[in-house]
């Protein structure tokens, strides 16, 4: 069985906010992790998060193309969390939305390759990446 994950992340854009919402409300209250929204503009989007869970947002600014924002955050968060003095992979859990960009899906498929046991989830799919 599965360790309960300790730490989330929830990257997303516009386009994946009910689904980031709905599962925003199903985590528990002491869940600890980071949502972080690429977002066309600088509106700020409300989604109600758990006290320990930490909103960010990226707006697209000039010469930055959908998902390079997200995909800059996600590298940037696997590298500070998938460490081994961070406990394995598995005590992480990972959404990553932006369904139909193939820069965003390439890197989920590089990043999930060395760590087997990652719970990486893509809306496209019903199961983690692997």
């Amino acid at each position: 069985m599965s360790p309960i994950p300790l730490r989330h992340l929830l990257i997303g854009d516009e386009h994946d906010l009910p689904l980031l919402g709905a599962l925003l409300r199903t985590l528990p209250r002491d869940t600890v992790g980071e949502l972080v929204l690429e977002l066309p503009d600088e509106r700020r989007p409300l989604l109600p998060t758990p006290p320990g869970v930490t909103t960010r947002h990226l707006v697209l600014g000039r010469g930055w193309r959908r998902g390079d924002r997200a995909c800059a955050a996600l590298e940037a968060w696997t590298e500070e969390w998938l460490l081994e003095e961070h406990l394995g992979a598995e005590a992480h859990a990972i959404f990553v939305g932006l369904a139909h960009n193939p820069k965003v899906a390439a890197l989920c498929e590089r990043l999930a390759a060395p760590h087997p046991t990652l719970h990486m989830h893509r809306p496209s799919h019903t199961h983690s990446v692997r």
